[in-house]
């Protein structure tokens, strides 16, 4: 048996006991000077983390590319009815809109380098919000500004929004799939759940207020786009599957088991963890910051469970257990090195490149999983903290402390990842 299947095992054990018996870019520059004096400097380039082969996706059919289509073709035809030089009496305003123009043409022109199709899905609402934003302020500059239109349409998207939330039955082939296939169409109905709330409100006075009419129409534009992708995954799943029948008693009923194995969970780690160092005690360490993270995402993690099952999205409450017992081991897993001496020595650049190579490890793991697509869902925290660790180098921003210990997190959360989807895999 290898190591990493025996930690696997370990963690999968681990899981189930405590569950139990609950139960029954490169610049070369310094990164920021937020270190302390015993932290020498250290220069780092983006090619210190360097690039990271992301999983499979873990929507379990492919996504249209007619999606992604149907945005840009949107968002070009709304900057179409906007001058590249706006004629507008107000000076500033037409030049504030030539900019906001230029830029919003311009991202629709960059490429989407997001690794998954839901990640793009994403890249393209906001392109397509800025466009219409961009289209809106001129009307409205122009008095050409409807608050009466921009209220029929948010209502005409609150209503498909309601229609559309009633029917949500969790239709799938299996339990898996209704977790995999329905938690981001639930994070699409909640993100169209608040861009379809009247904030900003269609101002009074459009024509003084340009900007502010732009931004309420921006916002219903968006609505409409994340509701239409709801339904676009939900019927391009659909399609692929025959068989299906509403899983919508065993999601709900899964989401309250696993909810509850996270808490009782991350009790009992906390508990294991009471003789670990404080915060003071770790100054201007790795630990500390590896500390400081650890704790901040489980208890965020719990946080996104409890607002799922409050909003009734079952699926999504399952993702996030399955992350927040990924989160919990991570936490241990640092407490327990933490306690014994580690991450304490100074940063150096070949630390930072070993642990890098670490995470890249750690995350091909995720597709030997037993429960692959599962492991990915869990797994995305640690991609976005690699992410986030080569944005820090890239902008020169944060710590050659912070940027390991985001790393350090990253490996914890993958490795993690794997147990926890064979965890909840079982229960589903």
């Amino acid at each position: 048996m290898t190591p990493r299947r025996t930690s696997r095992r370990r963690l999968l054990a681990g899981l189930g006991s405590a569950a139990a018996s609950a139960l029954a870019g490169c610049s070369g520059l310094p990164v920021g000077d937020e270190s302390g004096p015993d932290q020498p400097p250290v220069s780092l380039a983006t090619d210190d983390i360097g690039p990271v082969a992301w999983p499979e996706s873990p929507f379990p059919v492919a996504v249209p590319g007619s999606l992604a289509d149907a945005h840009e073709a949107r968002a070009r035809a709304l900057l179409d009815e906007v001058p590249t030089e706006p004629s507008i009496p107000n000076e500033a305003v037409a030049a504030d809109l030539g900019s906001d123009r230029e830029r919003a043409a311009s991202g629709i022109d960059r490429a989407v380098d997001d690794p998954w199709p839901l990640g793009a899905l994403a890249a393209w609402r906001r392109r397509r919000e800025r466009a219409a934003t961009v289209r809106g302020a001129y009307r409205a500059a122009t008095g050409d500004g409807d608050a009466a239109a921009a209220a029929e349409r948010r209502q005409a998207v609150r209503a498909d929004l309601r229609a559309f939330e009633a029917d949500v039955t969790y239709r799938a082939r299996s339990t898996r799939e209704a977790v995999l296939a329905y938690d981001p169409v639930e994070s699409l109905l909640a993100d169209a759940e608040r861009h379809v709330r009247p904030t900003p409100a269609y101002p009074d006075d459009p024509v003084g207020e340009p900007f502010r009419a732009g931004k309420a129409v921006g916002h219903v534009e968006t609505a409409r786009a994340t509701l239409d992708d709801a339904t676009g995954l939900r019927e391009a799943y659909l399609a692929e599957r025959s068989g299906t029948t509403a899983r919508w008693t065993d999601v709900a009923a899964a989401a309250e088991a696993l909810g509850g194995s996270a808490r009782r969970t991350r009790g009992a780690v906390r508990e294991s963890l009471s003789g670990v160092p404080s915060g003071d005690d770790l100054q201007d360490t790795v630990a500390r910051e590896l500390l400081r993270e650890t704790v901040w995402i489980v208890e965020s993690r719990i946080d996104d469970i409890d607002g799922a099952m409050d909003r009734g999205a079952y699926a999504t409450a399952v993702v996030a257990a399955g992350r927040a017992l990924a989160a919990i081991e991570a936490r241990r897993a640092a407490g327990e090195a933490i306690r014994d001496g580690a991450y304490r020595e100074p940063v150096t650049r070949a630390s930072v490149r070993a642990t890098a190579d670490r995470a890249r490890a750690a995350v091909a793991d995720i597709e030997e999983a037993e429960a692959p697509r599962l492991a990915a869902a869990f797994g995305r925290p640690a991609l976005d903290r690699i992410r986030y660790a080569s944005d820090l180098v890239e902008d020169g921003y944060g710590s050659v402390v912070r940027v390991r210990a985001l790393l350090v997190h990253a490996v914890l959360l993958a490795r993690s990842a794997p147990a926890a989807a064979t965890f909840v895999d079982e229960r589903l």
